[in-house]
């Protein structure tokens, strides 16, 4: 069981003391990537899972653009994001990393497939993707910033953290 003061101190390690909004969650989401083993070096390229025709989803896309910019320099690596449909992610090579977008409950599932086969590390918001096993990583603000790792999901994408990052975060 992690106390309050360790979660703080991981949060404070990973870069973010003080997360307000549901978009400072990006920093931490991207600062994730670098305790990828073995860490990810030059250009990552992250796929941000939209769905067109829904607002939130839309929304947390373009907010999370916003917030990587023309690339945001994490650890050994630069994160670059592109904004992928998700009926149009294919098999979802050539990433390392995808983003899921709220809005996105009734395609989990084939997002985790996808990732699996290609094993992408998939970091969301909704904490439901990670409850249920389609996402890897996620990363909530409500009431307070948390990270949560599902082991399973992990181990399904052939995802691997260091010890340090494990220390810091919710497995679940």
């Amino acid at each position: 069981m992690l106390k309050p003061w360790t979660l703080t101190v991981g949060l404070i390690a990973l870069g973010c003391a003080t997360p307000l909004a549901a978009e400072l969650n990006v920093p931490i989401a991207v600062r994730v990537v670098s305790f990828i083993q073995p860490s990810p070096t030059g250009v990552v390229t992250a796929a941000i899972l939209y769905d067109p025709g829904d607002t939130a989803s839309e929304g947390e896309a373009a907010s999370i653009e916003r917030a990587v910019g023309s690339g945001l320099s994490v650890g050994r690596s630069i994160i670059r994001t592109r904004r992928v449909p998700v009926l149009a992610m294919g098999m979802l090579s050539g990433y390392r990393v995808a983003f899921v977008t709220v809005g996105l409950r009734a395609e989990q599932d084939s997002i985790a497939t996808a990732a699996n086969r290609s094993s992408v590390l998939t970091i969301s918001s909704d904490r439901s993707c990670v409850q249920s096993g389609h996402c890897v990583v996620g990363v909530t603000a409500s009431p307070k910033v948390q990270i949560t790792v599902n082991r399973a999901a992990a181990r399904a994408a052939n995802i691997r953290f260091g010890s340090a990052f494990l220390m810091l975060i919710k497995e679940i």
